[in-house]
């Protein structure tokens, strides 16, 4: 049963084992490379956004980015078992491929125009993009951690993740007892459908992780640290070594306020092939999932949480 998240260190030569079971955990704490001054300042500059008018928000707005550009009002996304609208905000935003690269023009809707509203505040387009290019560099110190924990060539992540359609999400959680009603929670129980994704400490707890016995464990980073879960796409390339863990976001019945959250979502190139990894000292088995792309997966996710053609 798990109890508590295992702490990965990247550095180490000897934690294969110790990296295997934190897979199959799906959440593990790992010692963050992001400056923690820089997580203030975005922080600072995002609730600045955040408490902006409304209408002034919905000019953020990016059509066509399947929300993974710009500003998204609260009541949109509904995750697959949710029954309600999950009671939260979210500002995406990611980094500009050329226009005649292969991948935007073959897909997209994947590489969305990024919207960084440095007119209405100033600075946030320096500190997140800067912010952006941290986090992504420790997520592929994390996948290359992954990787050799698994037995894989050096490389076969790095070139999985190339110019892969990598997005930043800040989520404002307003108080609960501002929700329409009693049903709501700030985020109902799903999986990721990245590779990994990097969560460092927000700004009040409320992450939660289902072990595999149904049991729910706080899991909320402290300063210094970002937890990491798996994603479905890292569960198919493993064949369910890894577990896409089920996790959720809600307050505490005594938790006053709201909470605000930056995370990272690591996705691989939109073509790659989820075909299973061999790795070495598994036995072989009947495959658990089909083969699909990383953008079938992607779409039908996206279809199945409501985002799909959503502003």
């Amino acid at each position: 049963m798990l109890k508590e998240l295992h702490e990965i260190d990247l550095n180490s030569t000897d934690g294969e084992r110790r990296l295997r079971a934190a897979l199959r955990d799906g959440f593990f704490f790992v010692r963050n490379t992001v400056p923690e001054a820089l997580l203030d300042d975005a922080y600072q500059l995002l609730e600045a956004f955040f408490t902006l008018p409304t209408e002034v928000k919905q000019e953020c707005r990016v059509p066509g980015s399947n929300g993974q550009s710009g500003y998204t009002p609260p009541l949109i996304e509904t995750a697959e078992k949710g029954r309600v609208p999950d009671w939260k905000e979210l500002f995406h935003w990611g980094v500009r491929l050329p226009e005649n690269h292969p991948l935007r023009v073959r897909y997209p809707a994947r590489y969305p125009e990024p919207l960084l509203p440095e007119d209405i505040v100033p600075g946030i387009e320096a500190v997140l993009t800067e912010l952006h290019a941290r986090m992504l560099a420790f997520q592929h110190e994390v996948a290359s951690a992954v990787g050799r924990g698994l037995g894989v060539p050096a490389e076969y992540f790095a070139e999985l993740l190339q110019d892969g359609p990598v997005v930043n999400r800040a989520t404002w959680y307003p108080p609960m007892a501002d929700a329409p009603s009693k049903d709501h929670v700030w985020a109902v129980e799903h999986q990721d459908f990245d590779l990994l994704t990097a969560l460092p400490r927000a700004t009040a707890r409320g992450l939660q992780v289902q072990a595999e016995d149904g049991s729910w464990l706080s899991v909320d980073a402290p300063a210094g640290y970002a937890v990491v879960n798996v994603g479905m796409v890292l569960e198919r390339l493993t064949d369910g070594l890894a577990r896409a863990a089920v996790h959720r976001v809600v307050a505490d019945p005594d938790q006053q306020g709201g909470r605000l959250s930056i995370v990272q979502f690591c996705h691989p190139a939109p073509w790659t092939v989820l075909a299973p990894l061999r790795i070495p000292g598994e036995t072989e088995h009947p495959r658990r999932f089909p083969i699909l792309t990383a953008d079938d997966l992607f779409q039908r996710t996206m279809y199945r949480i409501n985002r799909l053609g959503s502003r």
